[in-house]
């Protein structure tokens, strides 16, 4: 037997004229961690970045890995949408808990290992997009913490590996919309 991916419209929420939220659009791979809550537990809250009237910093809501950051608003959702369900996602491993850090907080994440992730990068950064990153490093942010408060996390997690199941695409647009994309697998005989 063989797997085949298909996808199918998850959620689309319609463009109009709305405030810009973001300065890019992007795309990325979302999945399930049932640890995440668990993750979070061990965190300090006096340990938690955030900004006031910015919900997007913190512990993270959402587990996700980045396909492409920095997409032009006027690029097509369609074209984005043909790239990434060419490419079949099946089991990423999360795996190398570590940072990255800003001049203002932490990113505690794990790197992310998978089948097609740097092929569908590729692809994607043919349209056109900014990036301050050139080189592609698949990861899933825990949390954005203080600064200099990462360290003592990344011991506790060193040894920690998840396997997900990624679920859908998710494109965001510039006005904090978003199209999404539903991945299911289908087993087939060939």
């Amino acid at each position: 037997m063989k797997h085949i991916k298909t996808y199918s419209m998850f959620n689309e929420q319609k463009k109009e004229e709305k405030e810009k939220v973001y300065d890019f659009c992007c795309a990325m791979i979302y999945f399930d961690l049932p640890d995440m809550k668990k993750l979070h537990t061990i965190i300090d809250e006096d340990d938690i970045y955030t900004e006031e009237d910015d919900d997007s910093y913190g512990l993270e809501k959402h587990p996700h890995t980045t396909l492409l950051y920095g997409l032009h608003e006027d690029v097509n959702p369609d074209d984005v949408k043909d790239i990434c369900i060419n490419y079949s996602f099946e089991t990423l491993t999360l795996h190398n808990c570590s940072s990255f850090n800003s001049e203002k907080f932490d990113v505690l994440k794990f790197d992310v290992k998978g089948e097609n992730l740097f092929e569908c990068n590729e692809e994607l950064a043919q349209l056109p997009h900014t990036t301050d990153h050139p080189d592609y490093h698949p990861h899933s942010t825990i949390a954005y913490l203080k600064k200099g408060t990462a360290k003592k996390y990344i011991k506790l997690l060193e040894d920690k590996e998840y396997k997900v199941i990624p679920e859908k695409i998710v494109y965001s647009l510039t006005d904090g919309s978003n199209m999404s994309w539903k991945i299911t697998k289908q087993e087939k005989d060939i």
